[in-house]
């Protein structure tokens, strides 16, 4: 068994990742990988043996604006051990090597509940976050929006092209933006026509979630939501910082022990924030 470490890896390395990761979280890789998205940002630590990846930790290079200033972190996810492997420490061995490697860079990250308790052992605290959200009605069912694919060159361009919060956001996260659009929202991207803004939202029942807004300049959320494409929606969820849409939402704390998040290092945090959903890895 070795350890190994890869940013972009090869196909054989993909294939290998891509095996642990559908046999623990049951989800694939491959659309992501099969478009060349992962680059020198995302980088994966990990044990194999005899050809297969028994133990993985992956970072993302996360350049930040947080409060106003820019900041680099890592953030990490993709932590996963097989179940033969697991109770061997592989996890923590990946965890010491990287934060030996990186001493001085501030991380983050959310948990699974399950494995919450593992990492205050290297210097991660639990911190409350927030979910912003408004009470408005959304009923457009005659609202004229283009459906966009993920594939779509207009939104590689609007992923390159748009407003970030200068509350809270990740600047370079276009290939973990990608991922997102690829494997959660592949049927809600939207170009609303009027204000040339790009949606990625979702019902259910009465709420809303927009998850991201490509736009390449600030727009009123007034404007935007009289061309969502929606009906009977009674609250939006937004899943971002969403002040430069021109919004005050209420922001209500999310519930700790069902969504941990845990930061490691110096931050100077605005009282109330959320970190980007879609650039979650």
């Amino acid at each position: 068994m070795r350890m190994v470490s890869s940013r972009g890896g090869d196909s054989t390395y993909q294939a290998m990742m891509e095996n642990l990761i559908r046999e623990v979280f049951g989800f694939s890789f491959a659309p992501w990988f099969s478009r060349g998205l992962w680059d020198e940002r995302y980088e994966s630590h990990a044990f194999v043996e005899d050809g297969r990846m028994l133990s993985n930790i992956s970072l993302f290079k996360s350049d930040l604006v947080v409060a106003g200033k820019r900041m680099r972190a890592h953030q990490f996810g993709g932590v996963a051990t097989r179940k033969e492997a697991r109770g061997k420490g592989l996890s923590r061995e990946l965890m010491e090597q990287i934060i030996k490697r990186y001493p001085e860079t501030p991380s983050y990250l959310a948990a699974h509940p399950g494995v919450a308790d593992f990492y205050p052992r290297f210097g991660f605290r639990k911190v409350e976050t927030f979910r912003p959200e408004m009470a408005i009605q959304v009923d457009h069912p005659e609202a004229v929006a283009h459906r966009l694919e993920p594939d779509d060159p207009a939104v590689a361009a609007a992923l390159e092209t748009r407003v970030y919060s200068e509350v809270l956001d990740s600047v370079n996260a276009q290939p973990i933006r990608m991922f997102h659009l690829l494997m959660d929202y592949p049927d809600g991207i939207y170009r609303l026509p009027g204000c040339g803004a790009i949606v990625v939202a979702e019902q259910k029942d009465d709420r809303l979630m927009i998850a991201d807004v490509l736009s390449a300049r600030p727009i009123a959320f007034d404007t935007l939501q009289k061309e969502l494409p929606f009906s009977g929606v009674r609250t939006v969820d937004f899943g971002f910082c969403p002040e430069w849409l021109g919004v005050t939402p209420d922001w209500k704390p999310v519930d700790g022990k069902e969504e941990p998040f845990f930061l490691r290092g110096s931050w100077d945090l605005p009282a109330r924030f959320v970190f980007p959903v879609m650039a979650e890895t």
